[in-house]
């Protein structure tokens, strides 16, 4: 069994943990945020949704889906990891906007968004590395 995708199972887990709490509690009062106090700011911005989409449904989608490939990859039912690779560089790339948008225009951050993007990065990276693994490199 491969230890990496356990591991992006894992991840993925923890964000869709992650992305559900933010779009129960986003729009129902202030999100409690006790470490980056940004929350509000970030949560309730113009970049906080895409076309009338809140982002964190786009992100729990993506992490129900790659924890549904970590899984399916996990018990031999199907070969997924190109799968997760494509979406999770796709993630990594549209977190990496995010966390510029945090920094250079709103000033403010979001520690769920924050923690989201660590688990994008960690997925990403755990992808590509199991990517070159499986070429032998």
């Amino acid at each position: 069994m491969n230890k990496r995708v356990l591991i992006i199972a894992f991840a993925a887990f923890l964000g869709m943990v992650d992305a559900f709490y933010i779009s129960i509690k986003r729009g129902q009062g202030p999100v409690p945020c006790h470490i980056t106090h940004g929350c509000e700011e970030v949560l309730n911005s113009r970049f906080s949704e895409v076309v009338g989409i809140p982002i964190s449904w786009l992100g729990l989608a993506f992490y129900l889906g790659v924890f549904s490939c970590a899984i399916f990859e996990v018990s031999g039912a199907l070969r997924t990891q190109p799968l997760i690779l494509g979406v999770a560089s796709v993630a990594f790339l549209i977190s990496l906007v995010l966390i510029g948008i945090q920094a250079l225009v709103l000033h403010a951050y979001c520690e769920y968004c924050l923690l989201s993007a660590i688990l994008v990065t960690t997925i990403f990276s755990l992808s590509v590395w199991s990517r070159f693994k499986a070429q032998g490199t």
